[in-house]
C-alpha cells in the first residue's frame, strides 16, 4: 500500500486538480462527439487509442525508461497532430459558441415562437420543392444537418447562407445551372451551400436503380445524424436517408410531418416549451 499511495494525491488540490482534467477530457470528447471526425475517437479506434494508453501505463509501472521516455516525448506530437486534424470542426465550433445552450438560454424561450414559425415554413418549402422534383423527374440532392457538424462537406461547394424557398431549390437543382451536379445542405432555417460534394457509401448490395445520388445521400447518413431527402431523375421516386438505410416518402403530407419532427430536434424546440 505504501508504494501505491505516491502515486495518489497527497492534498483536496491535487484532486481538484485530477476533476479538473477529467471535465476538461469529458466536454472535450462531449465536442467531438458531434462532429464528422469525431470517428477518431469512436468504435475500434477508439479501443485502439485505450490500448496504447494501456501499454504507456504498463511501461512506466515496469519501468522500461526507454518506451516510456517516447511515449513522453511523442505527446506534443500527437496534440499538435490532432489540432490539424480537428481544425476545421474548432474553428467553427468557435465562431458558433454564442448559439450555444450556456449563452442562449436566457433568450430562448423568448425566440421559440418565432422560430417554430420558421421551421414550418421551411419544411413546407422543402416539401414543395422536393414534390415538384418529383413530377417533373429532376434530380436532387438536400442534407438536413443535425447534431454532428458538416462544415467540411459545406466547404467542397458554394456557400449561400438563403432563406430556404421552394424557387431557390428548383434554380439550384435545374439541370442549366452549375450547381445542380451536387448537395444542398440546410442548416437550421438556412440554406447553407450548394453543389457540395458528399461522401459514397460503399454498399454493393444495393438495386441497380439507385444511382450516384442515393448512394451519396446513404454514405453522409452513414458517415453523420443527418438526414439526406433524394430525389431519383430516372423515375422521380423520393426516398429519405438516414442512419444507413433509405426509405420511401410517397406521400407528401408524411415527407412534411417527418421533416418537421427532424428540424424541430435541430434547434430545440421540441424539447423546450412553446
Amino acid at each position: 500500500m505504501g508504494e501505491l499511495r505516491k502515486y495518489f494525491p497527497q492534498s483536496i488540490f491535487g484532486w481538484a486538480e485530477i476533476a479538473m482534467i477529467a471535465l476538461a477530457i469529458y466536454f472535450t470528447l462531449r465536442f467531438l462527439r458531434k462532429t464528422v471526425a469525431g470517428g477518431f475517437f469512436r468504435g475500434p479506434a477508439l479501443v485502439g487509442w485505450l490500448v496504447l494508453l494501456g501499454f504507456s501505463l504498463a511501461a512506466r509501472a515496469l519501468n522500461l525508461g526507454v518506451i516510456d521516455y517516447l511515449f513522453a516525448h511523442a505527446l506534443p506530437i500527437f496534440f499538435t497532430g490532432l489540432v490539424i486534424l480537428f481544425q476545421p470542426e474548432l474553428r467553427h465550433g468557435a465562431a458558433r459558441l454564442g448559439e450555444s445552450s450556456l449563452f442562449s438560454g436566457l433568450f430562448g424561450r423568448r425566440r421559440r415562437g418565432a422560430e417554430k414559425a420558421i421551421e414550418i415554413r421551411a419544411v413546407d418549402e422543402v416539401v414543395a420543392a422536393v414534390t415538384t422534383f418529383a413530377k417533373r423527374r429532376i434530380g436532387a440532392l438536400i442534407a438536413i444537418e443535425r447534431n454532428v457538424d458538416l462544415t467540411g462537406y459545406l466547404d467542397t461547394g458554394v456557400r449561400l447562407d438563403a432563406m430556404i424557398r421552394a424557387e431557390l431549390l428548383d434554380t439550384i437543382f435545374s439541370t442549366e445551372t452549375l450547381l445542380h451536379d451536387g448537395a444542398a445542405i440546410v442548416r437550421k432555417d438556412r440554406l447553407a451551400a450548394a453543389a457540395c460534394r458528399l461522401p459514397l457509401t460503399e454498399r454493393t448490395d444495393l438495386p441497380f436503380r439507385f444511382g450516384t445520388r442515393h448512394r451519396a445521400a446513404l454514405g453522409l447518413s452513414e458517415q453523420s445524424d443527418a438526414v439526406v431527402v433524394v430525389v431519383s431523375e430516372e423515375t422521380g421516386s423520393i426516398h429519405v436517408a438516414e442512419r444507413g438505410e433509405l426509405t420511401p416518402y410517397s406521400d407528401p403530407q408524411w415527407l412534411s410531418a417527418y421533416l418537421s419532427v427532424v428540424m424541430a430536434e435541430r434547434t430545440g424546440i421540441a424539447q423546450g416549451a412553446p
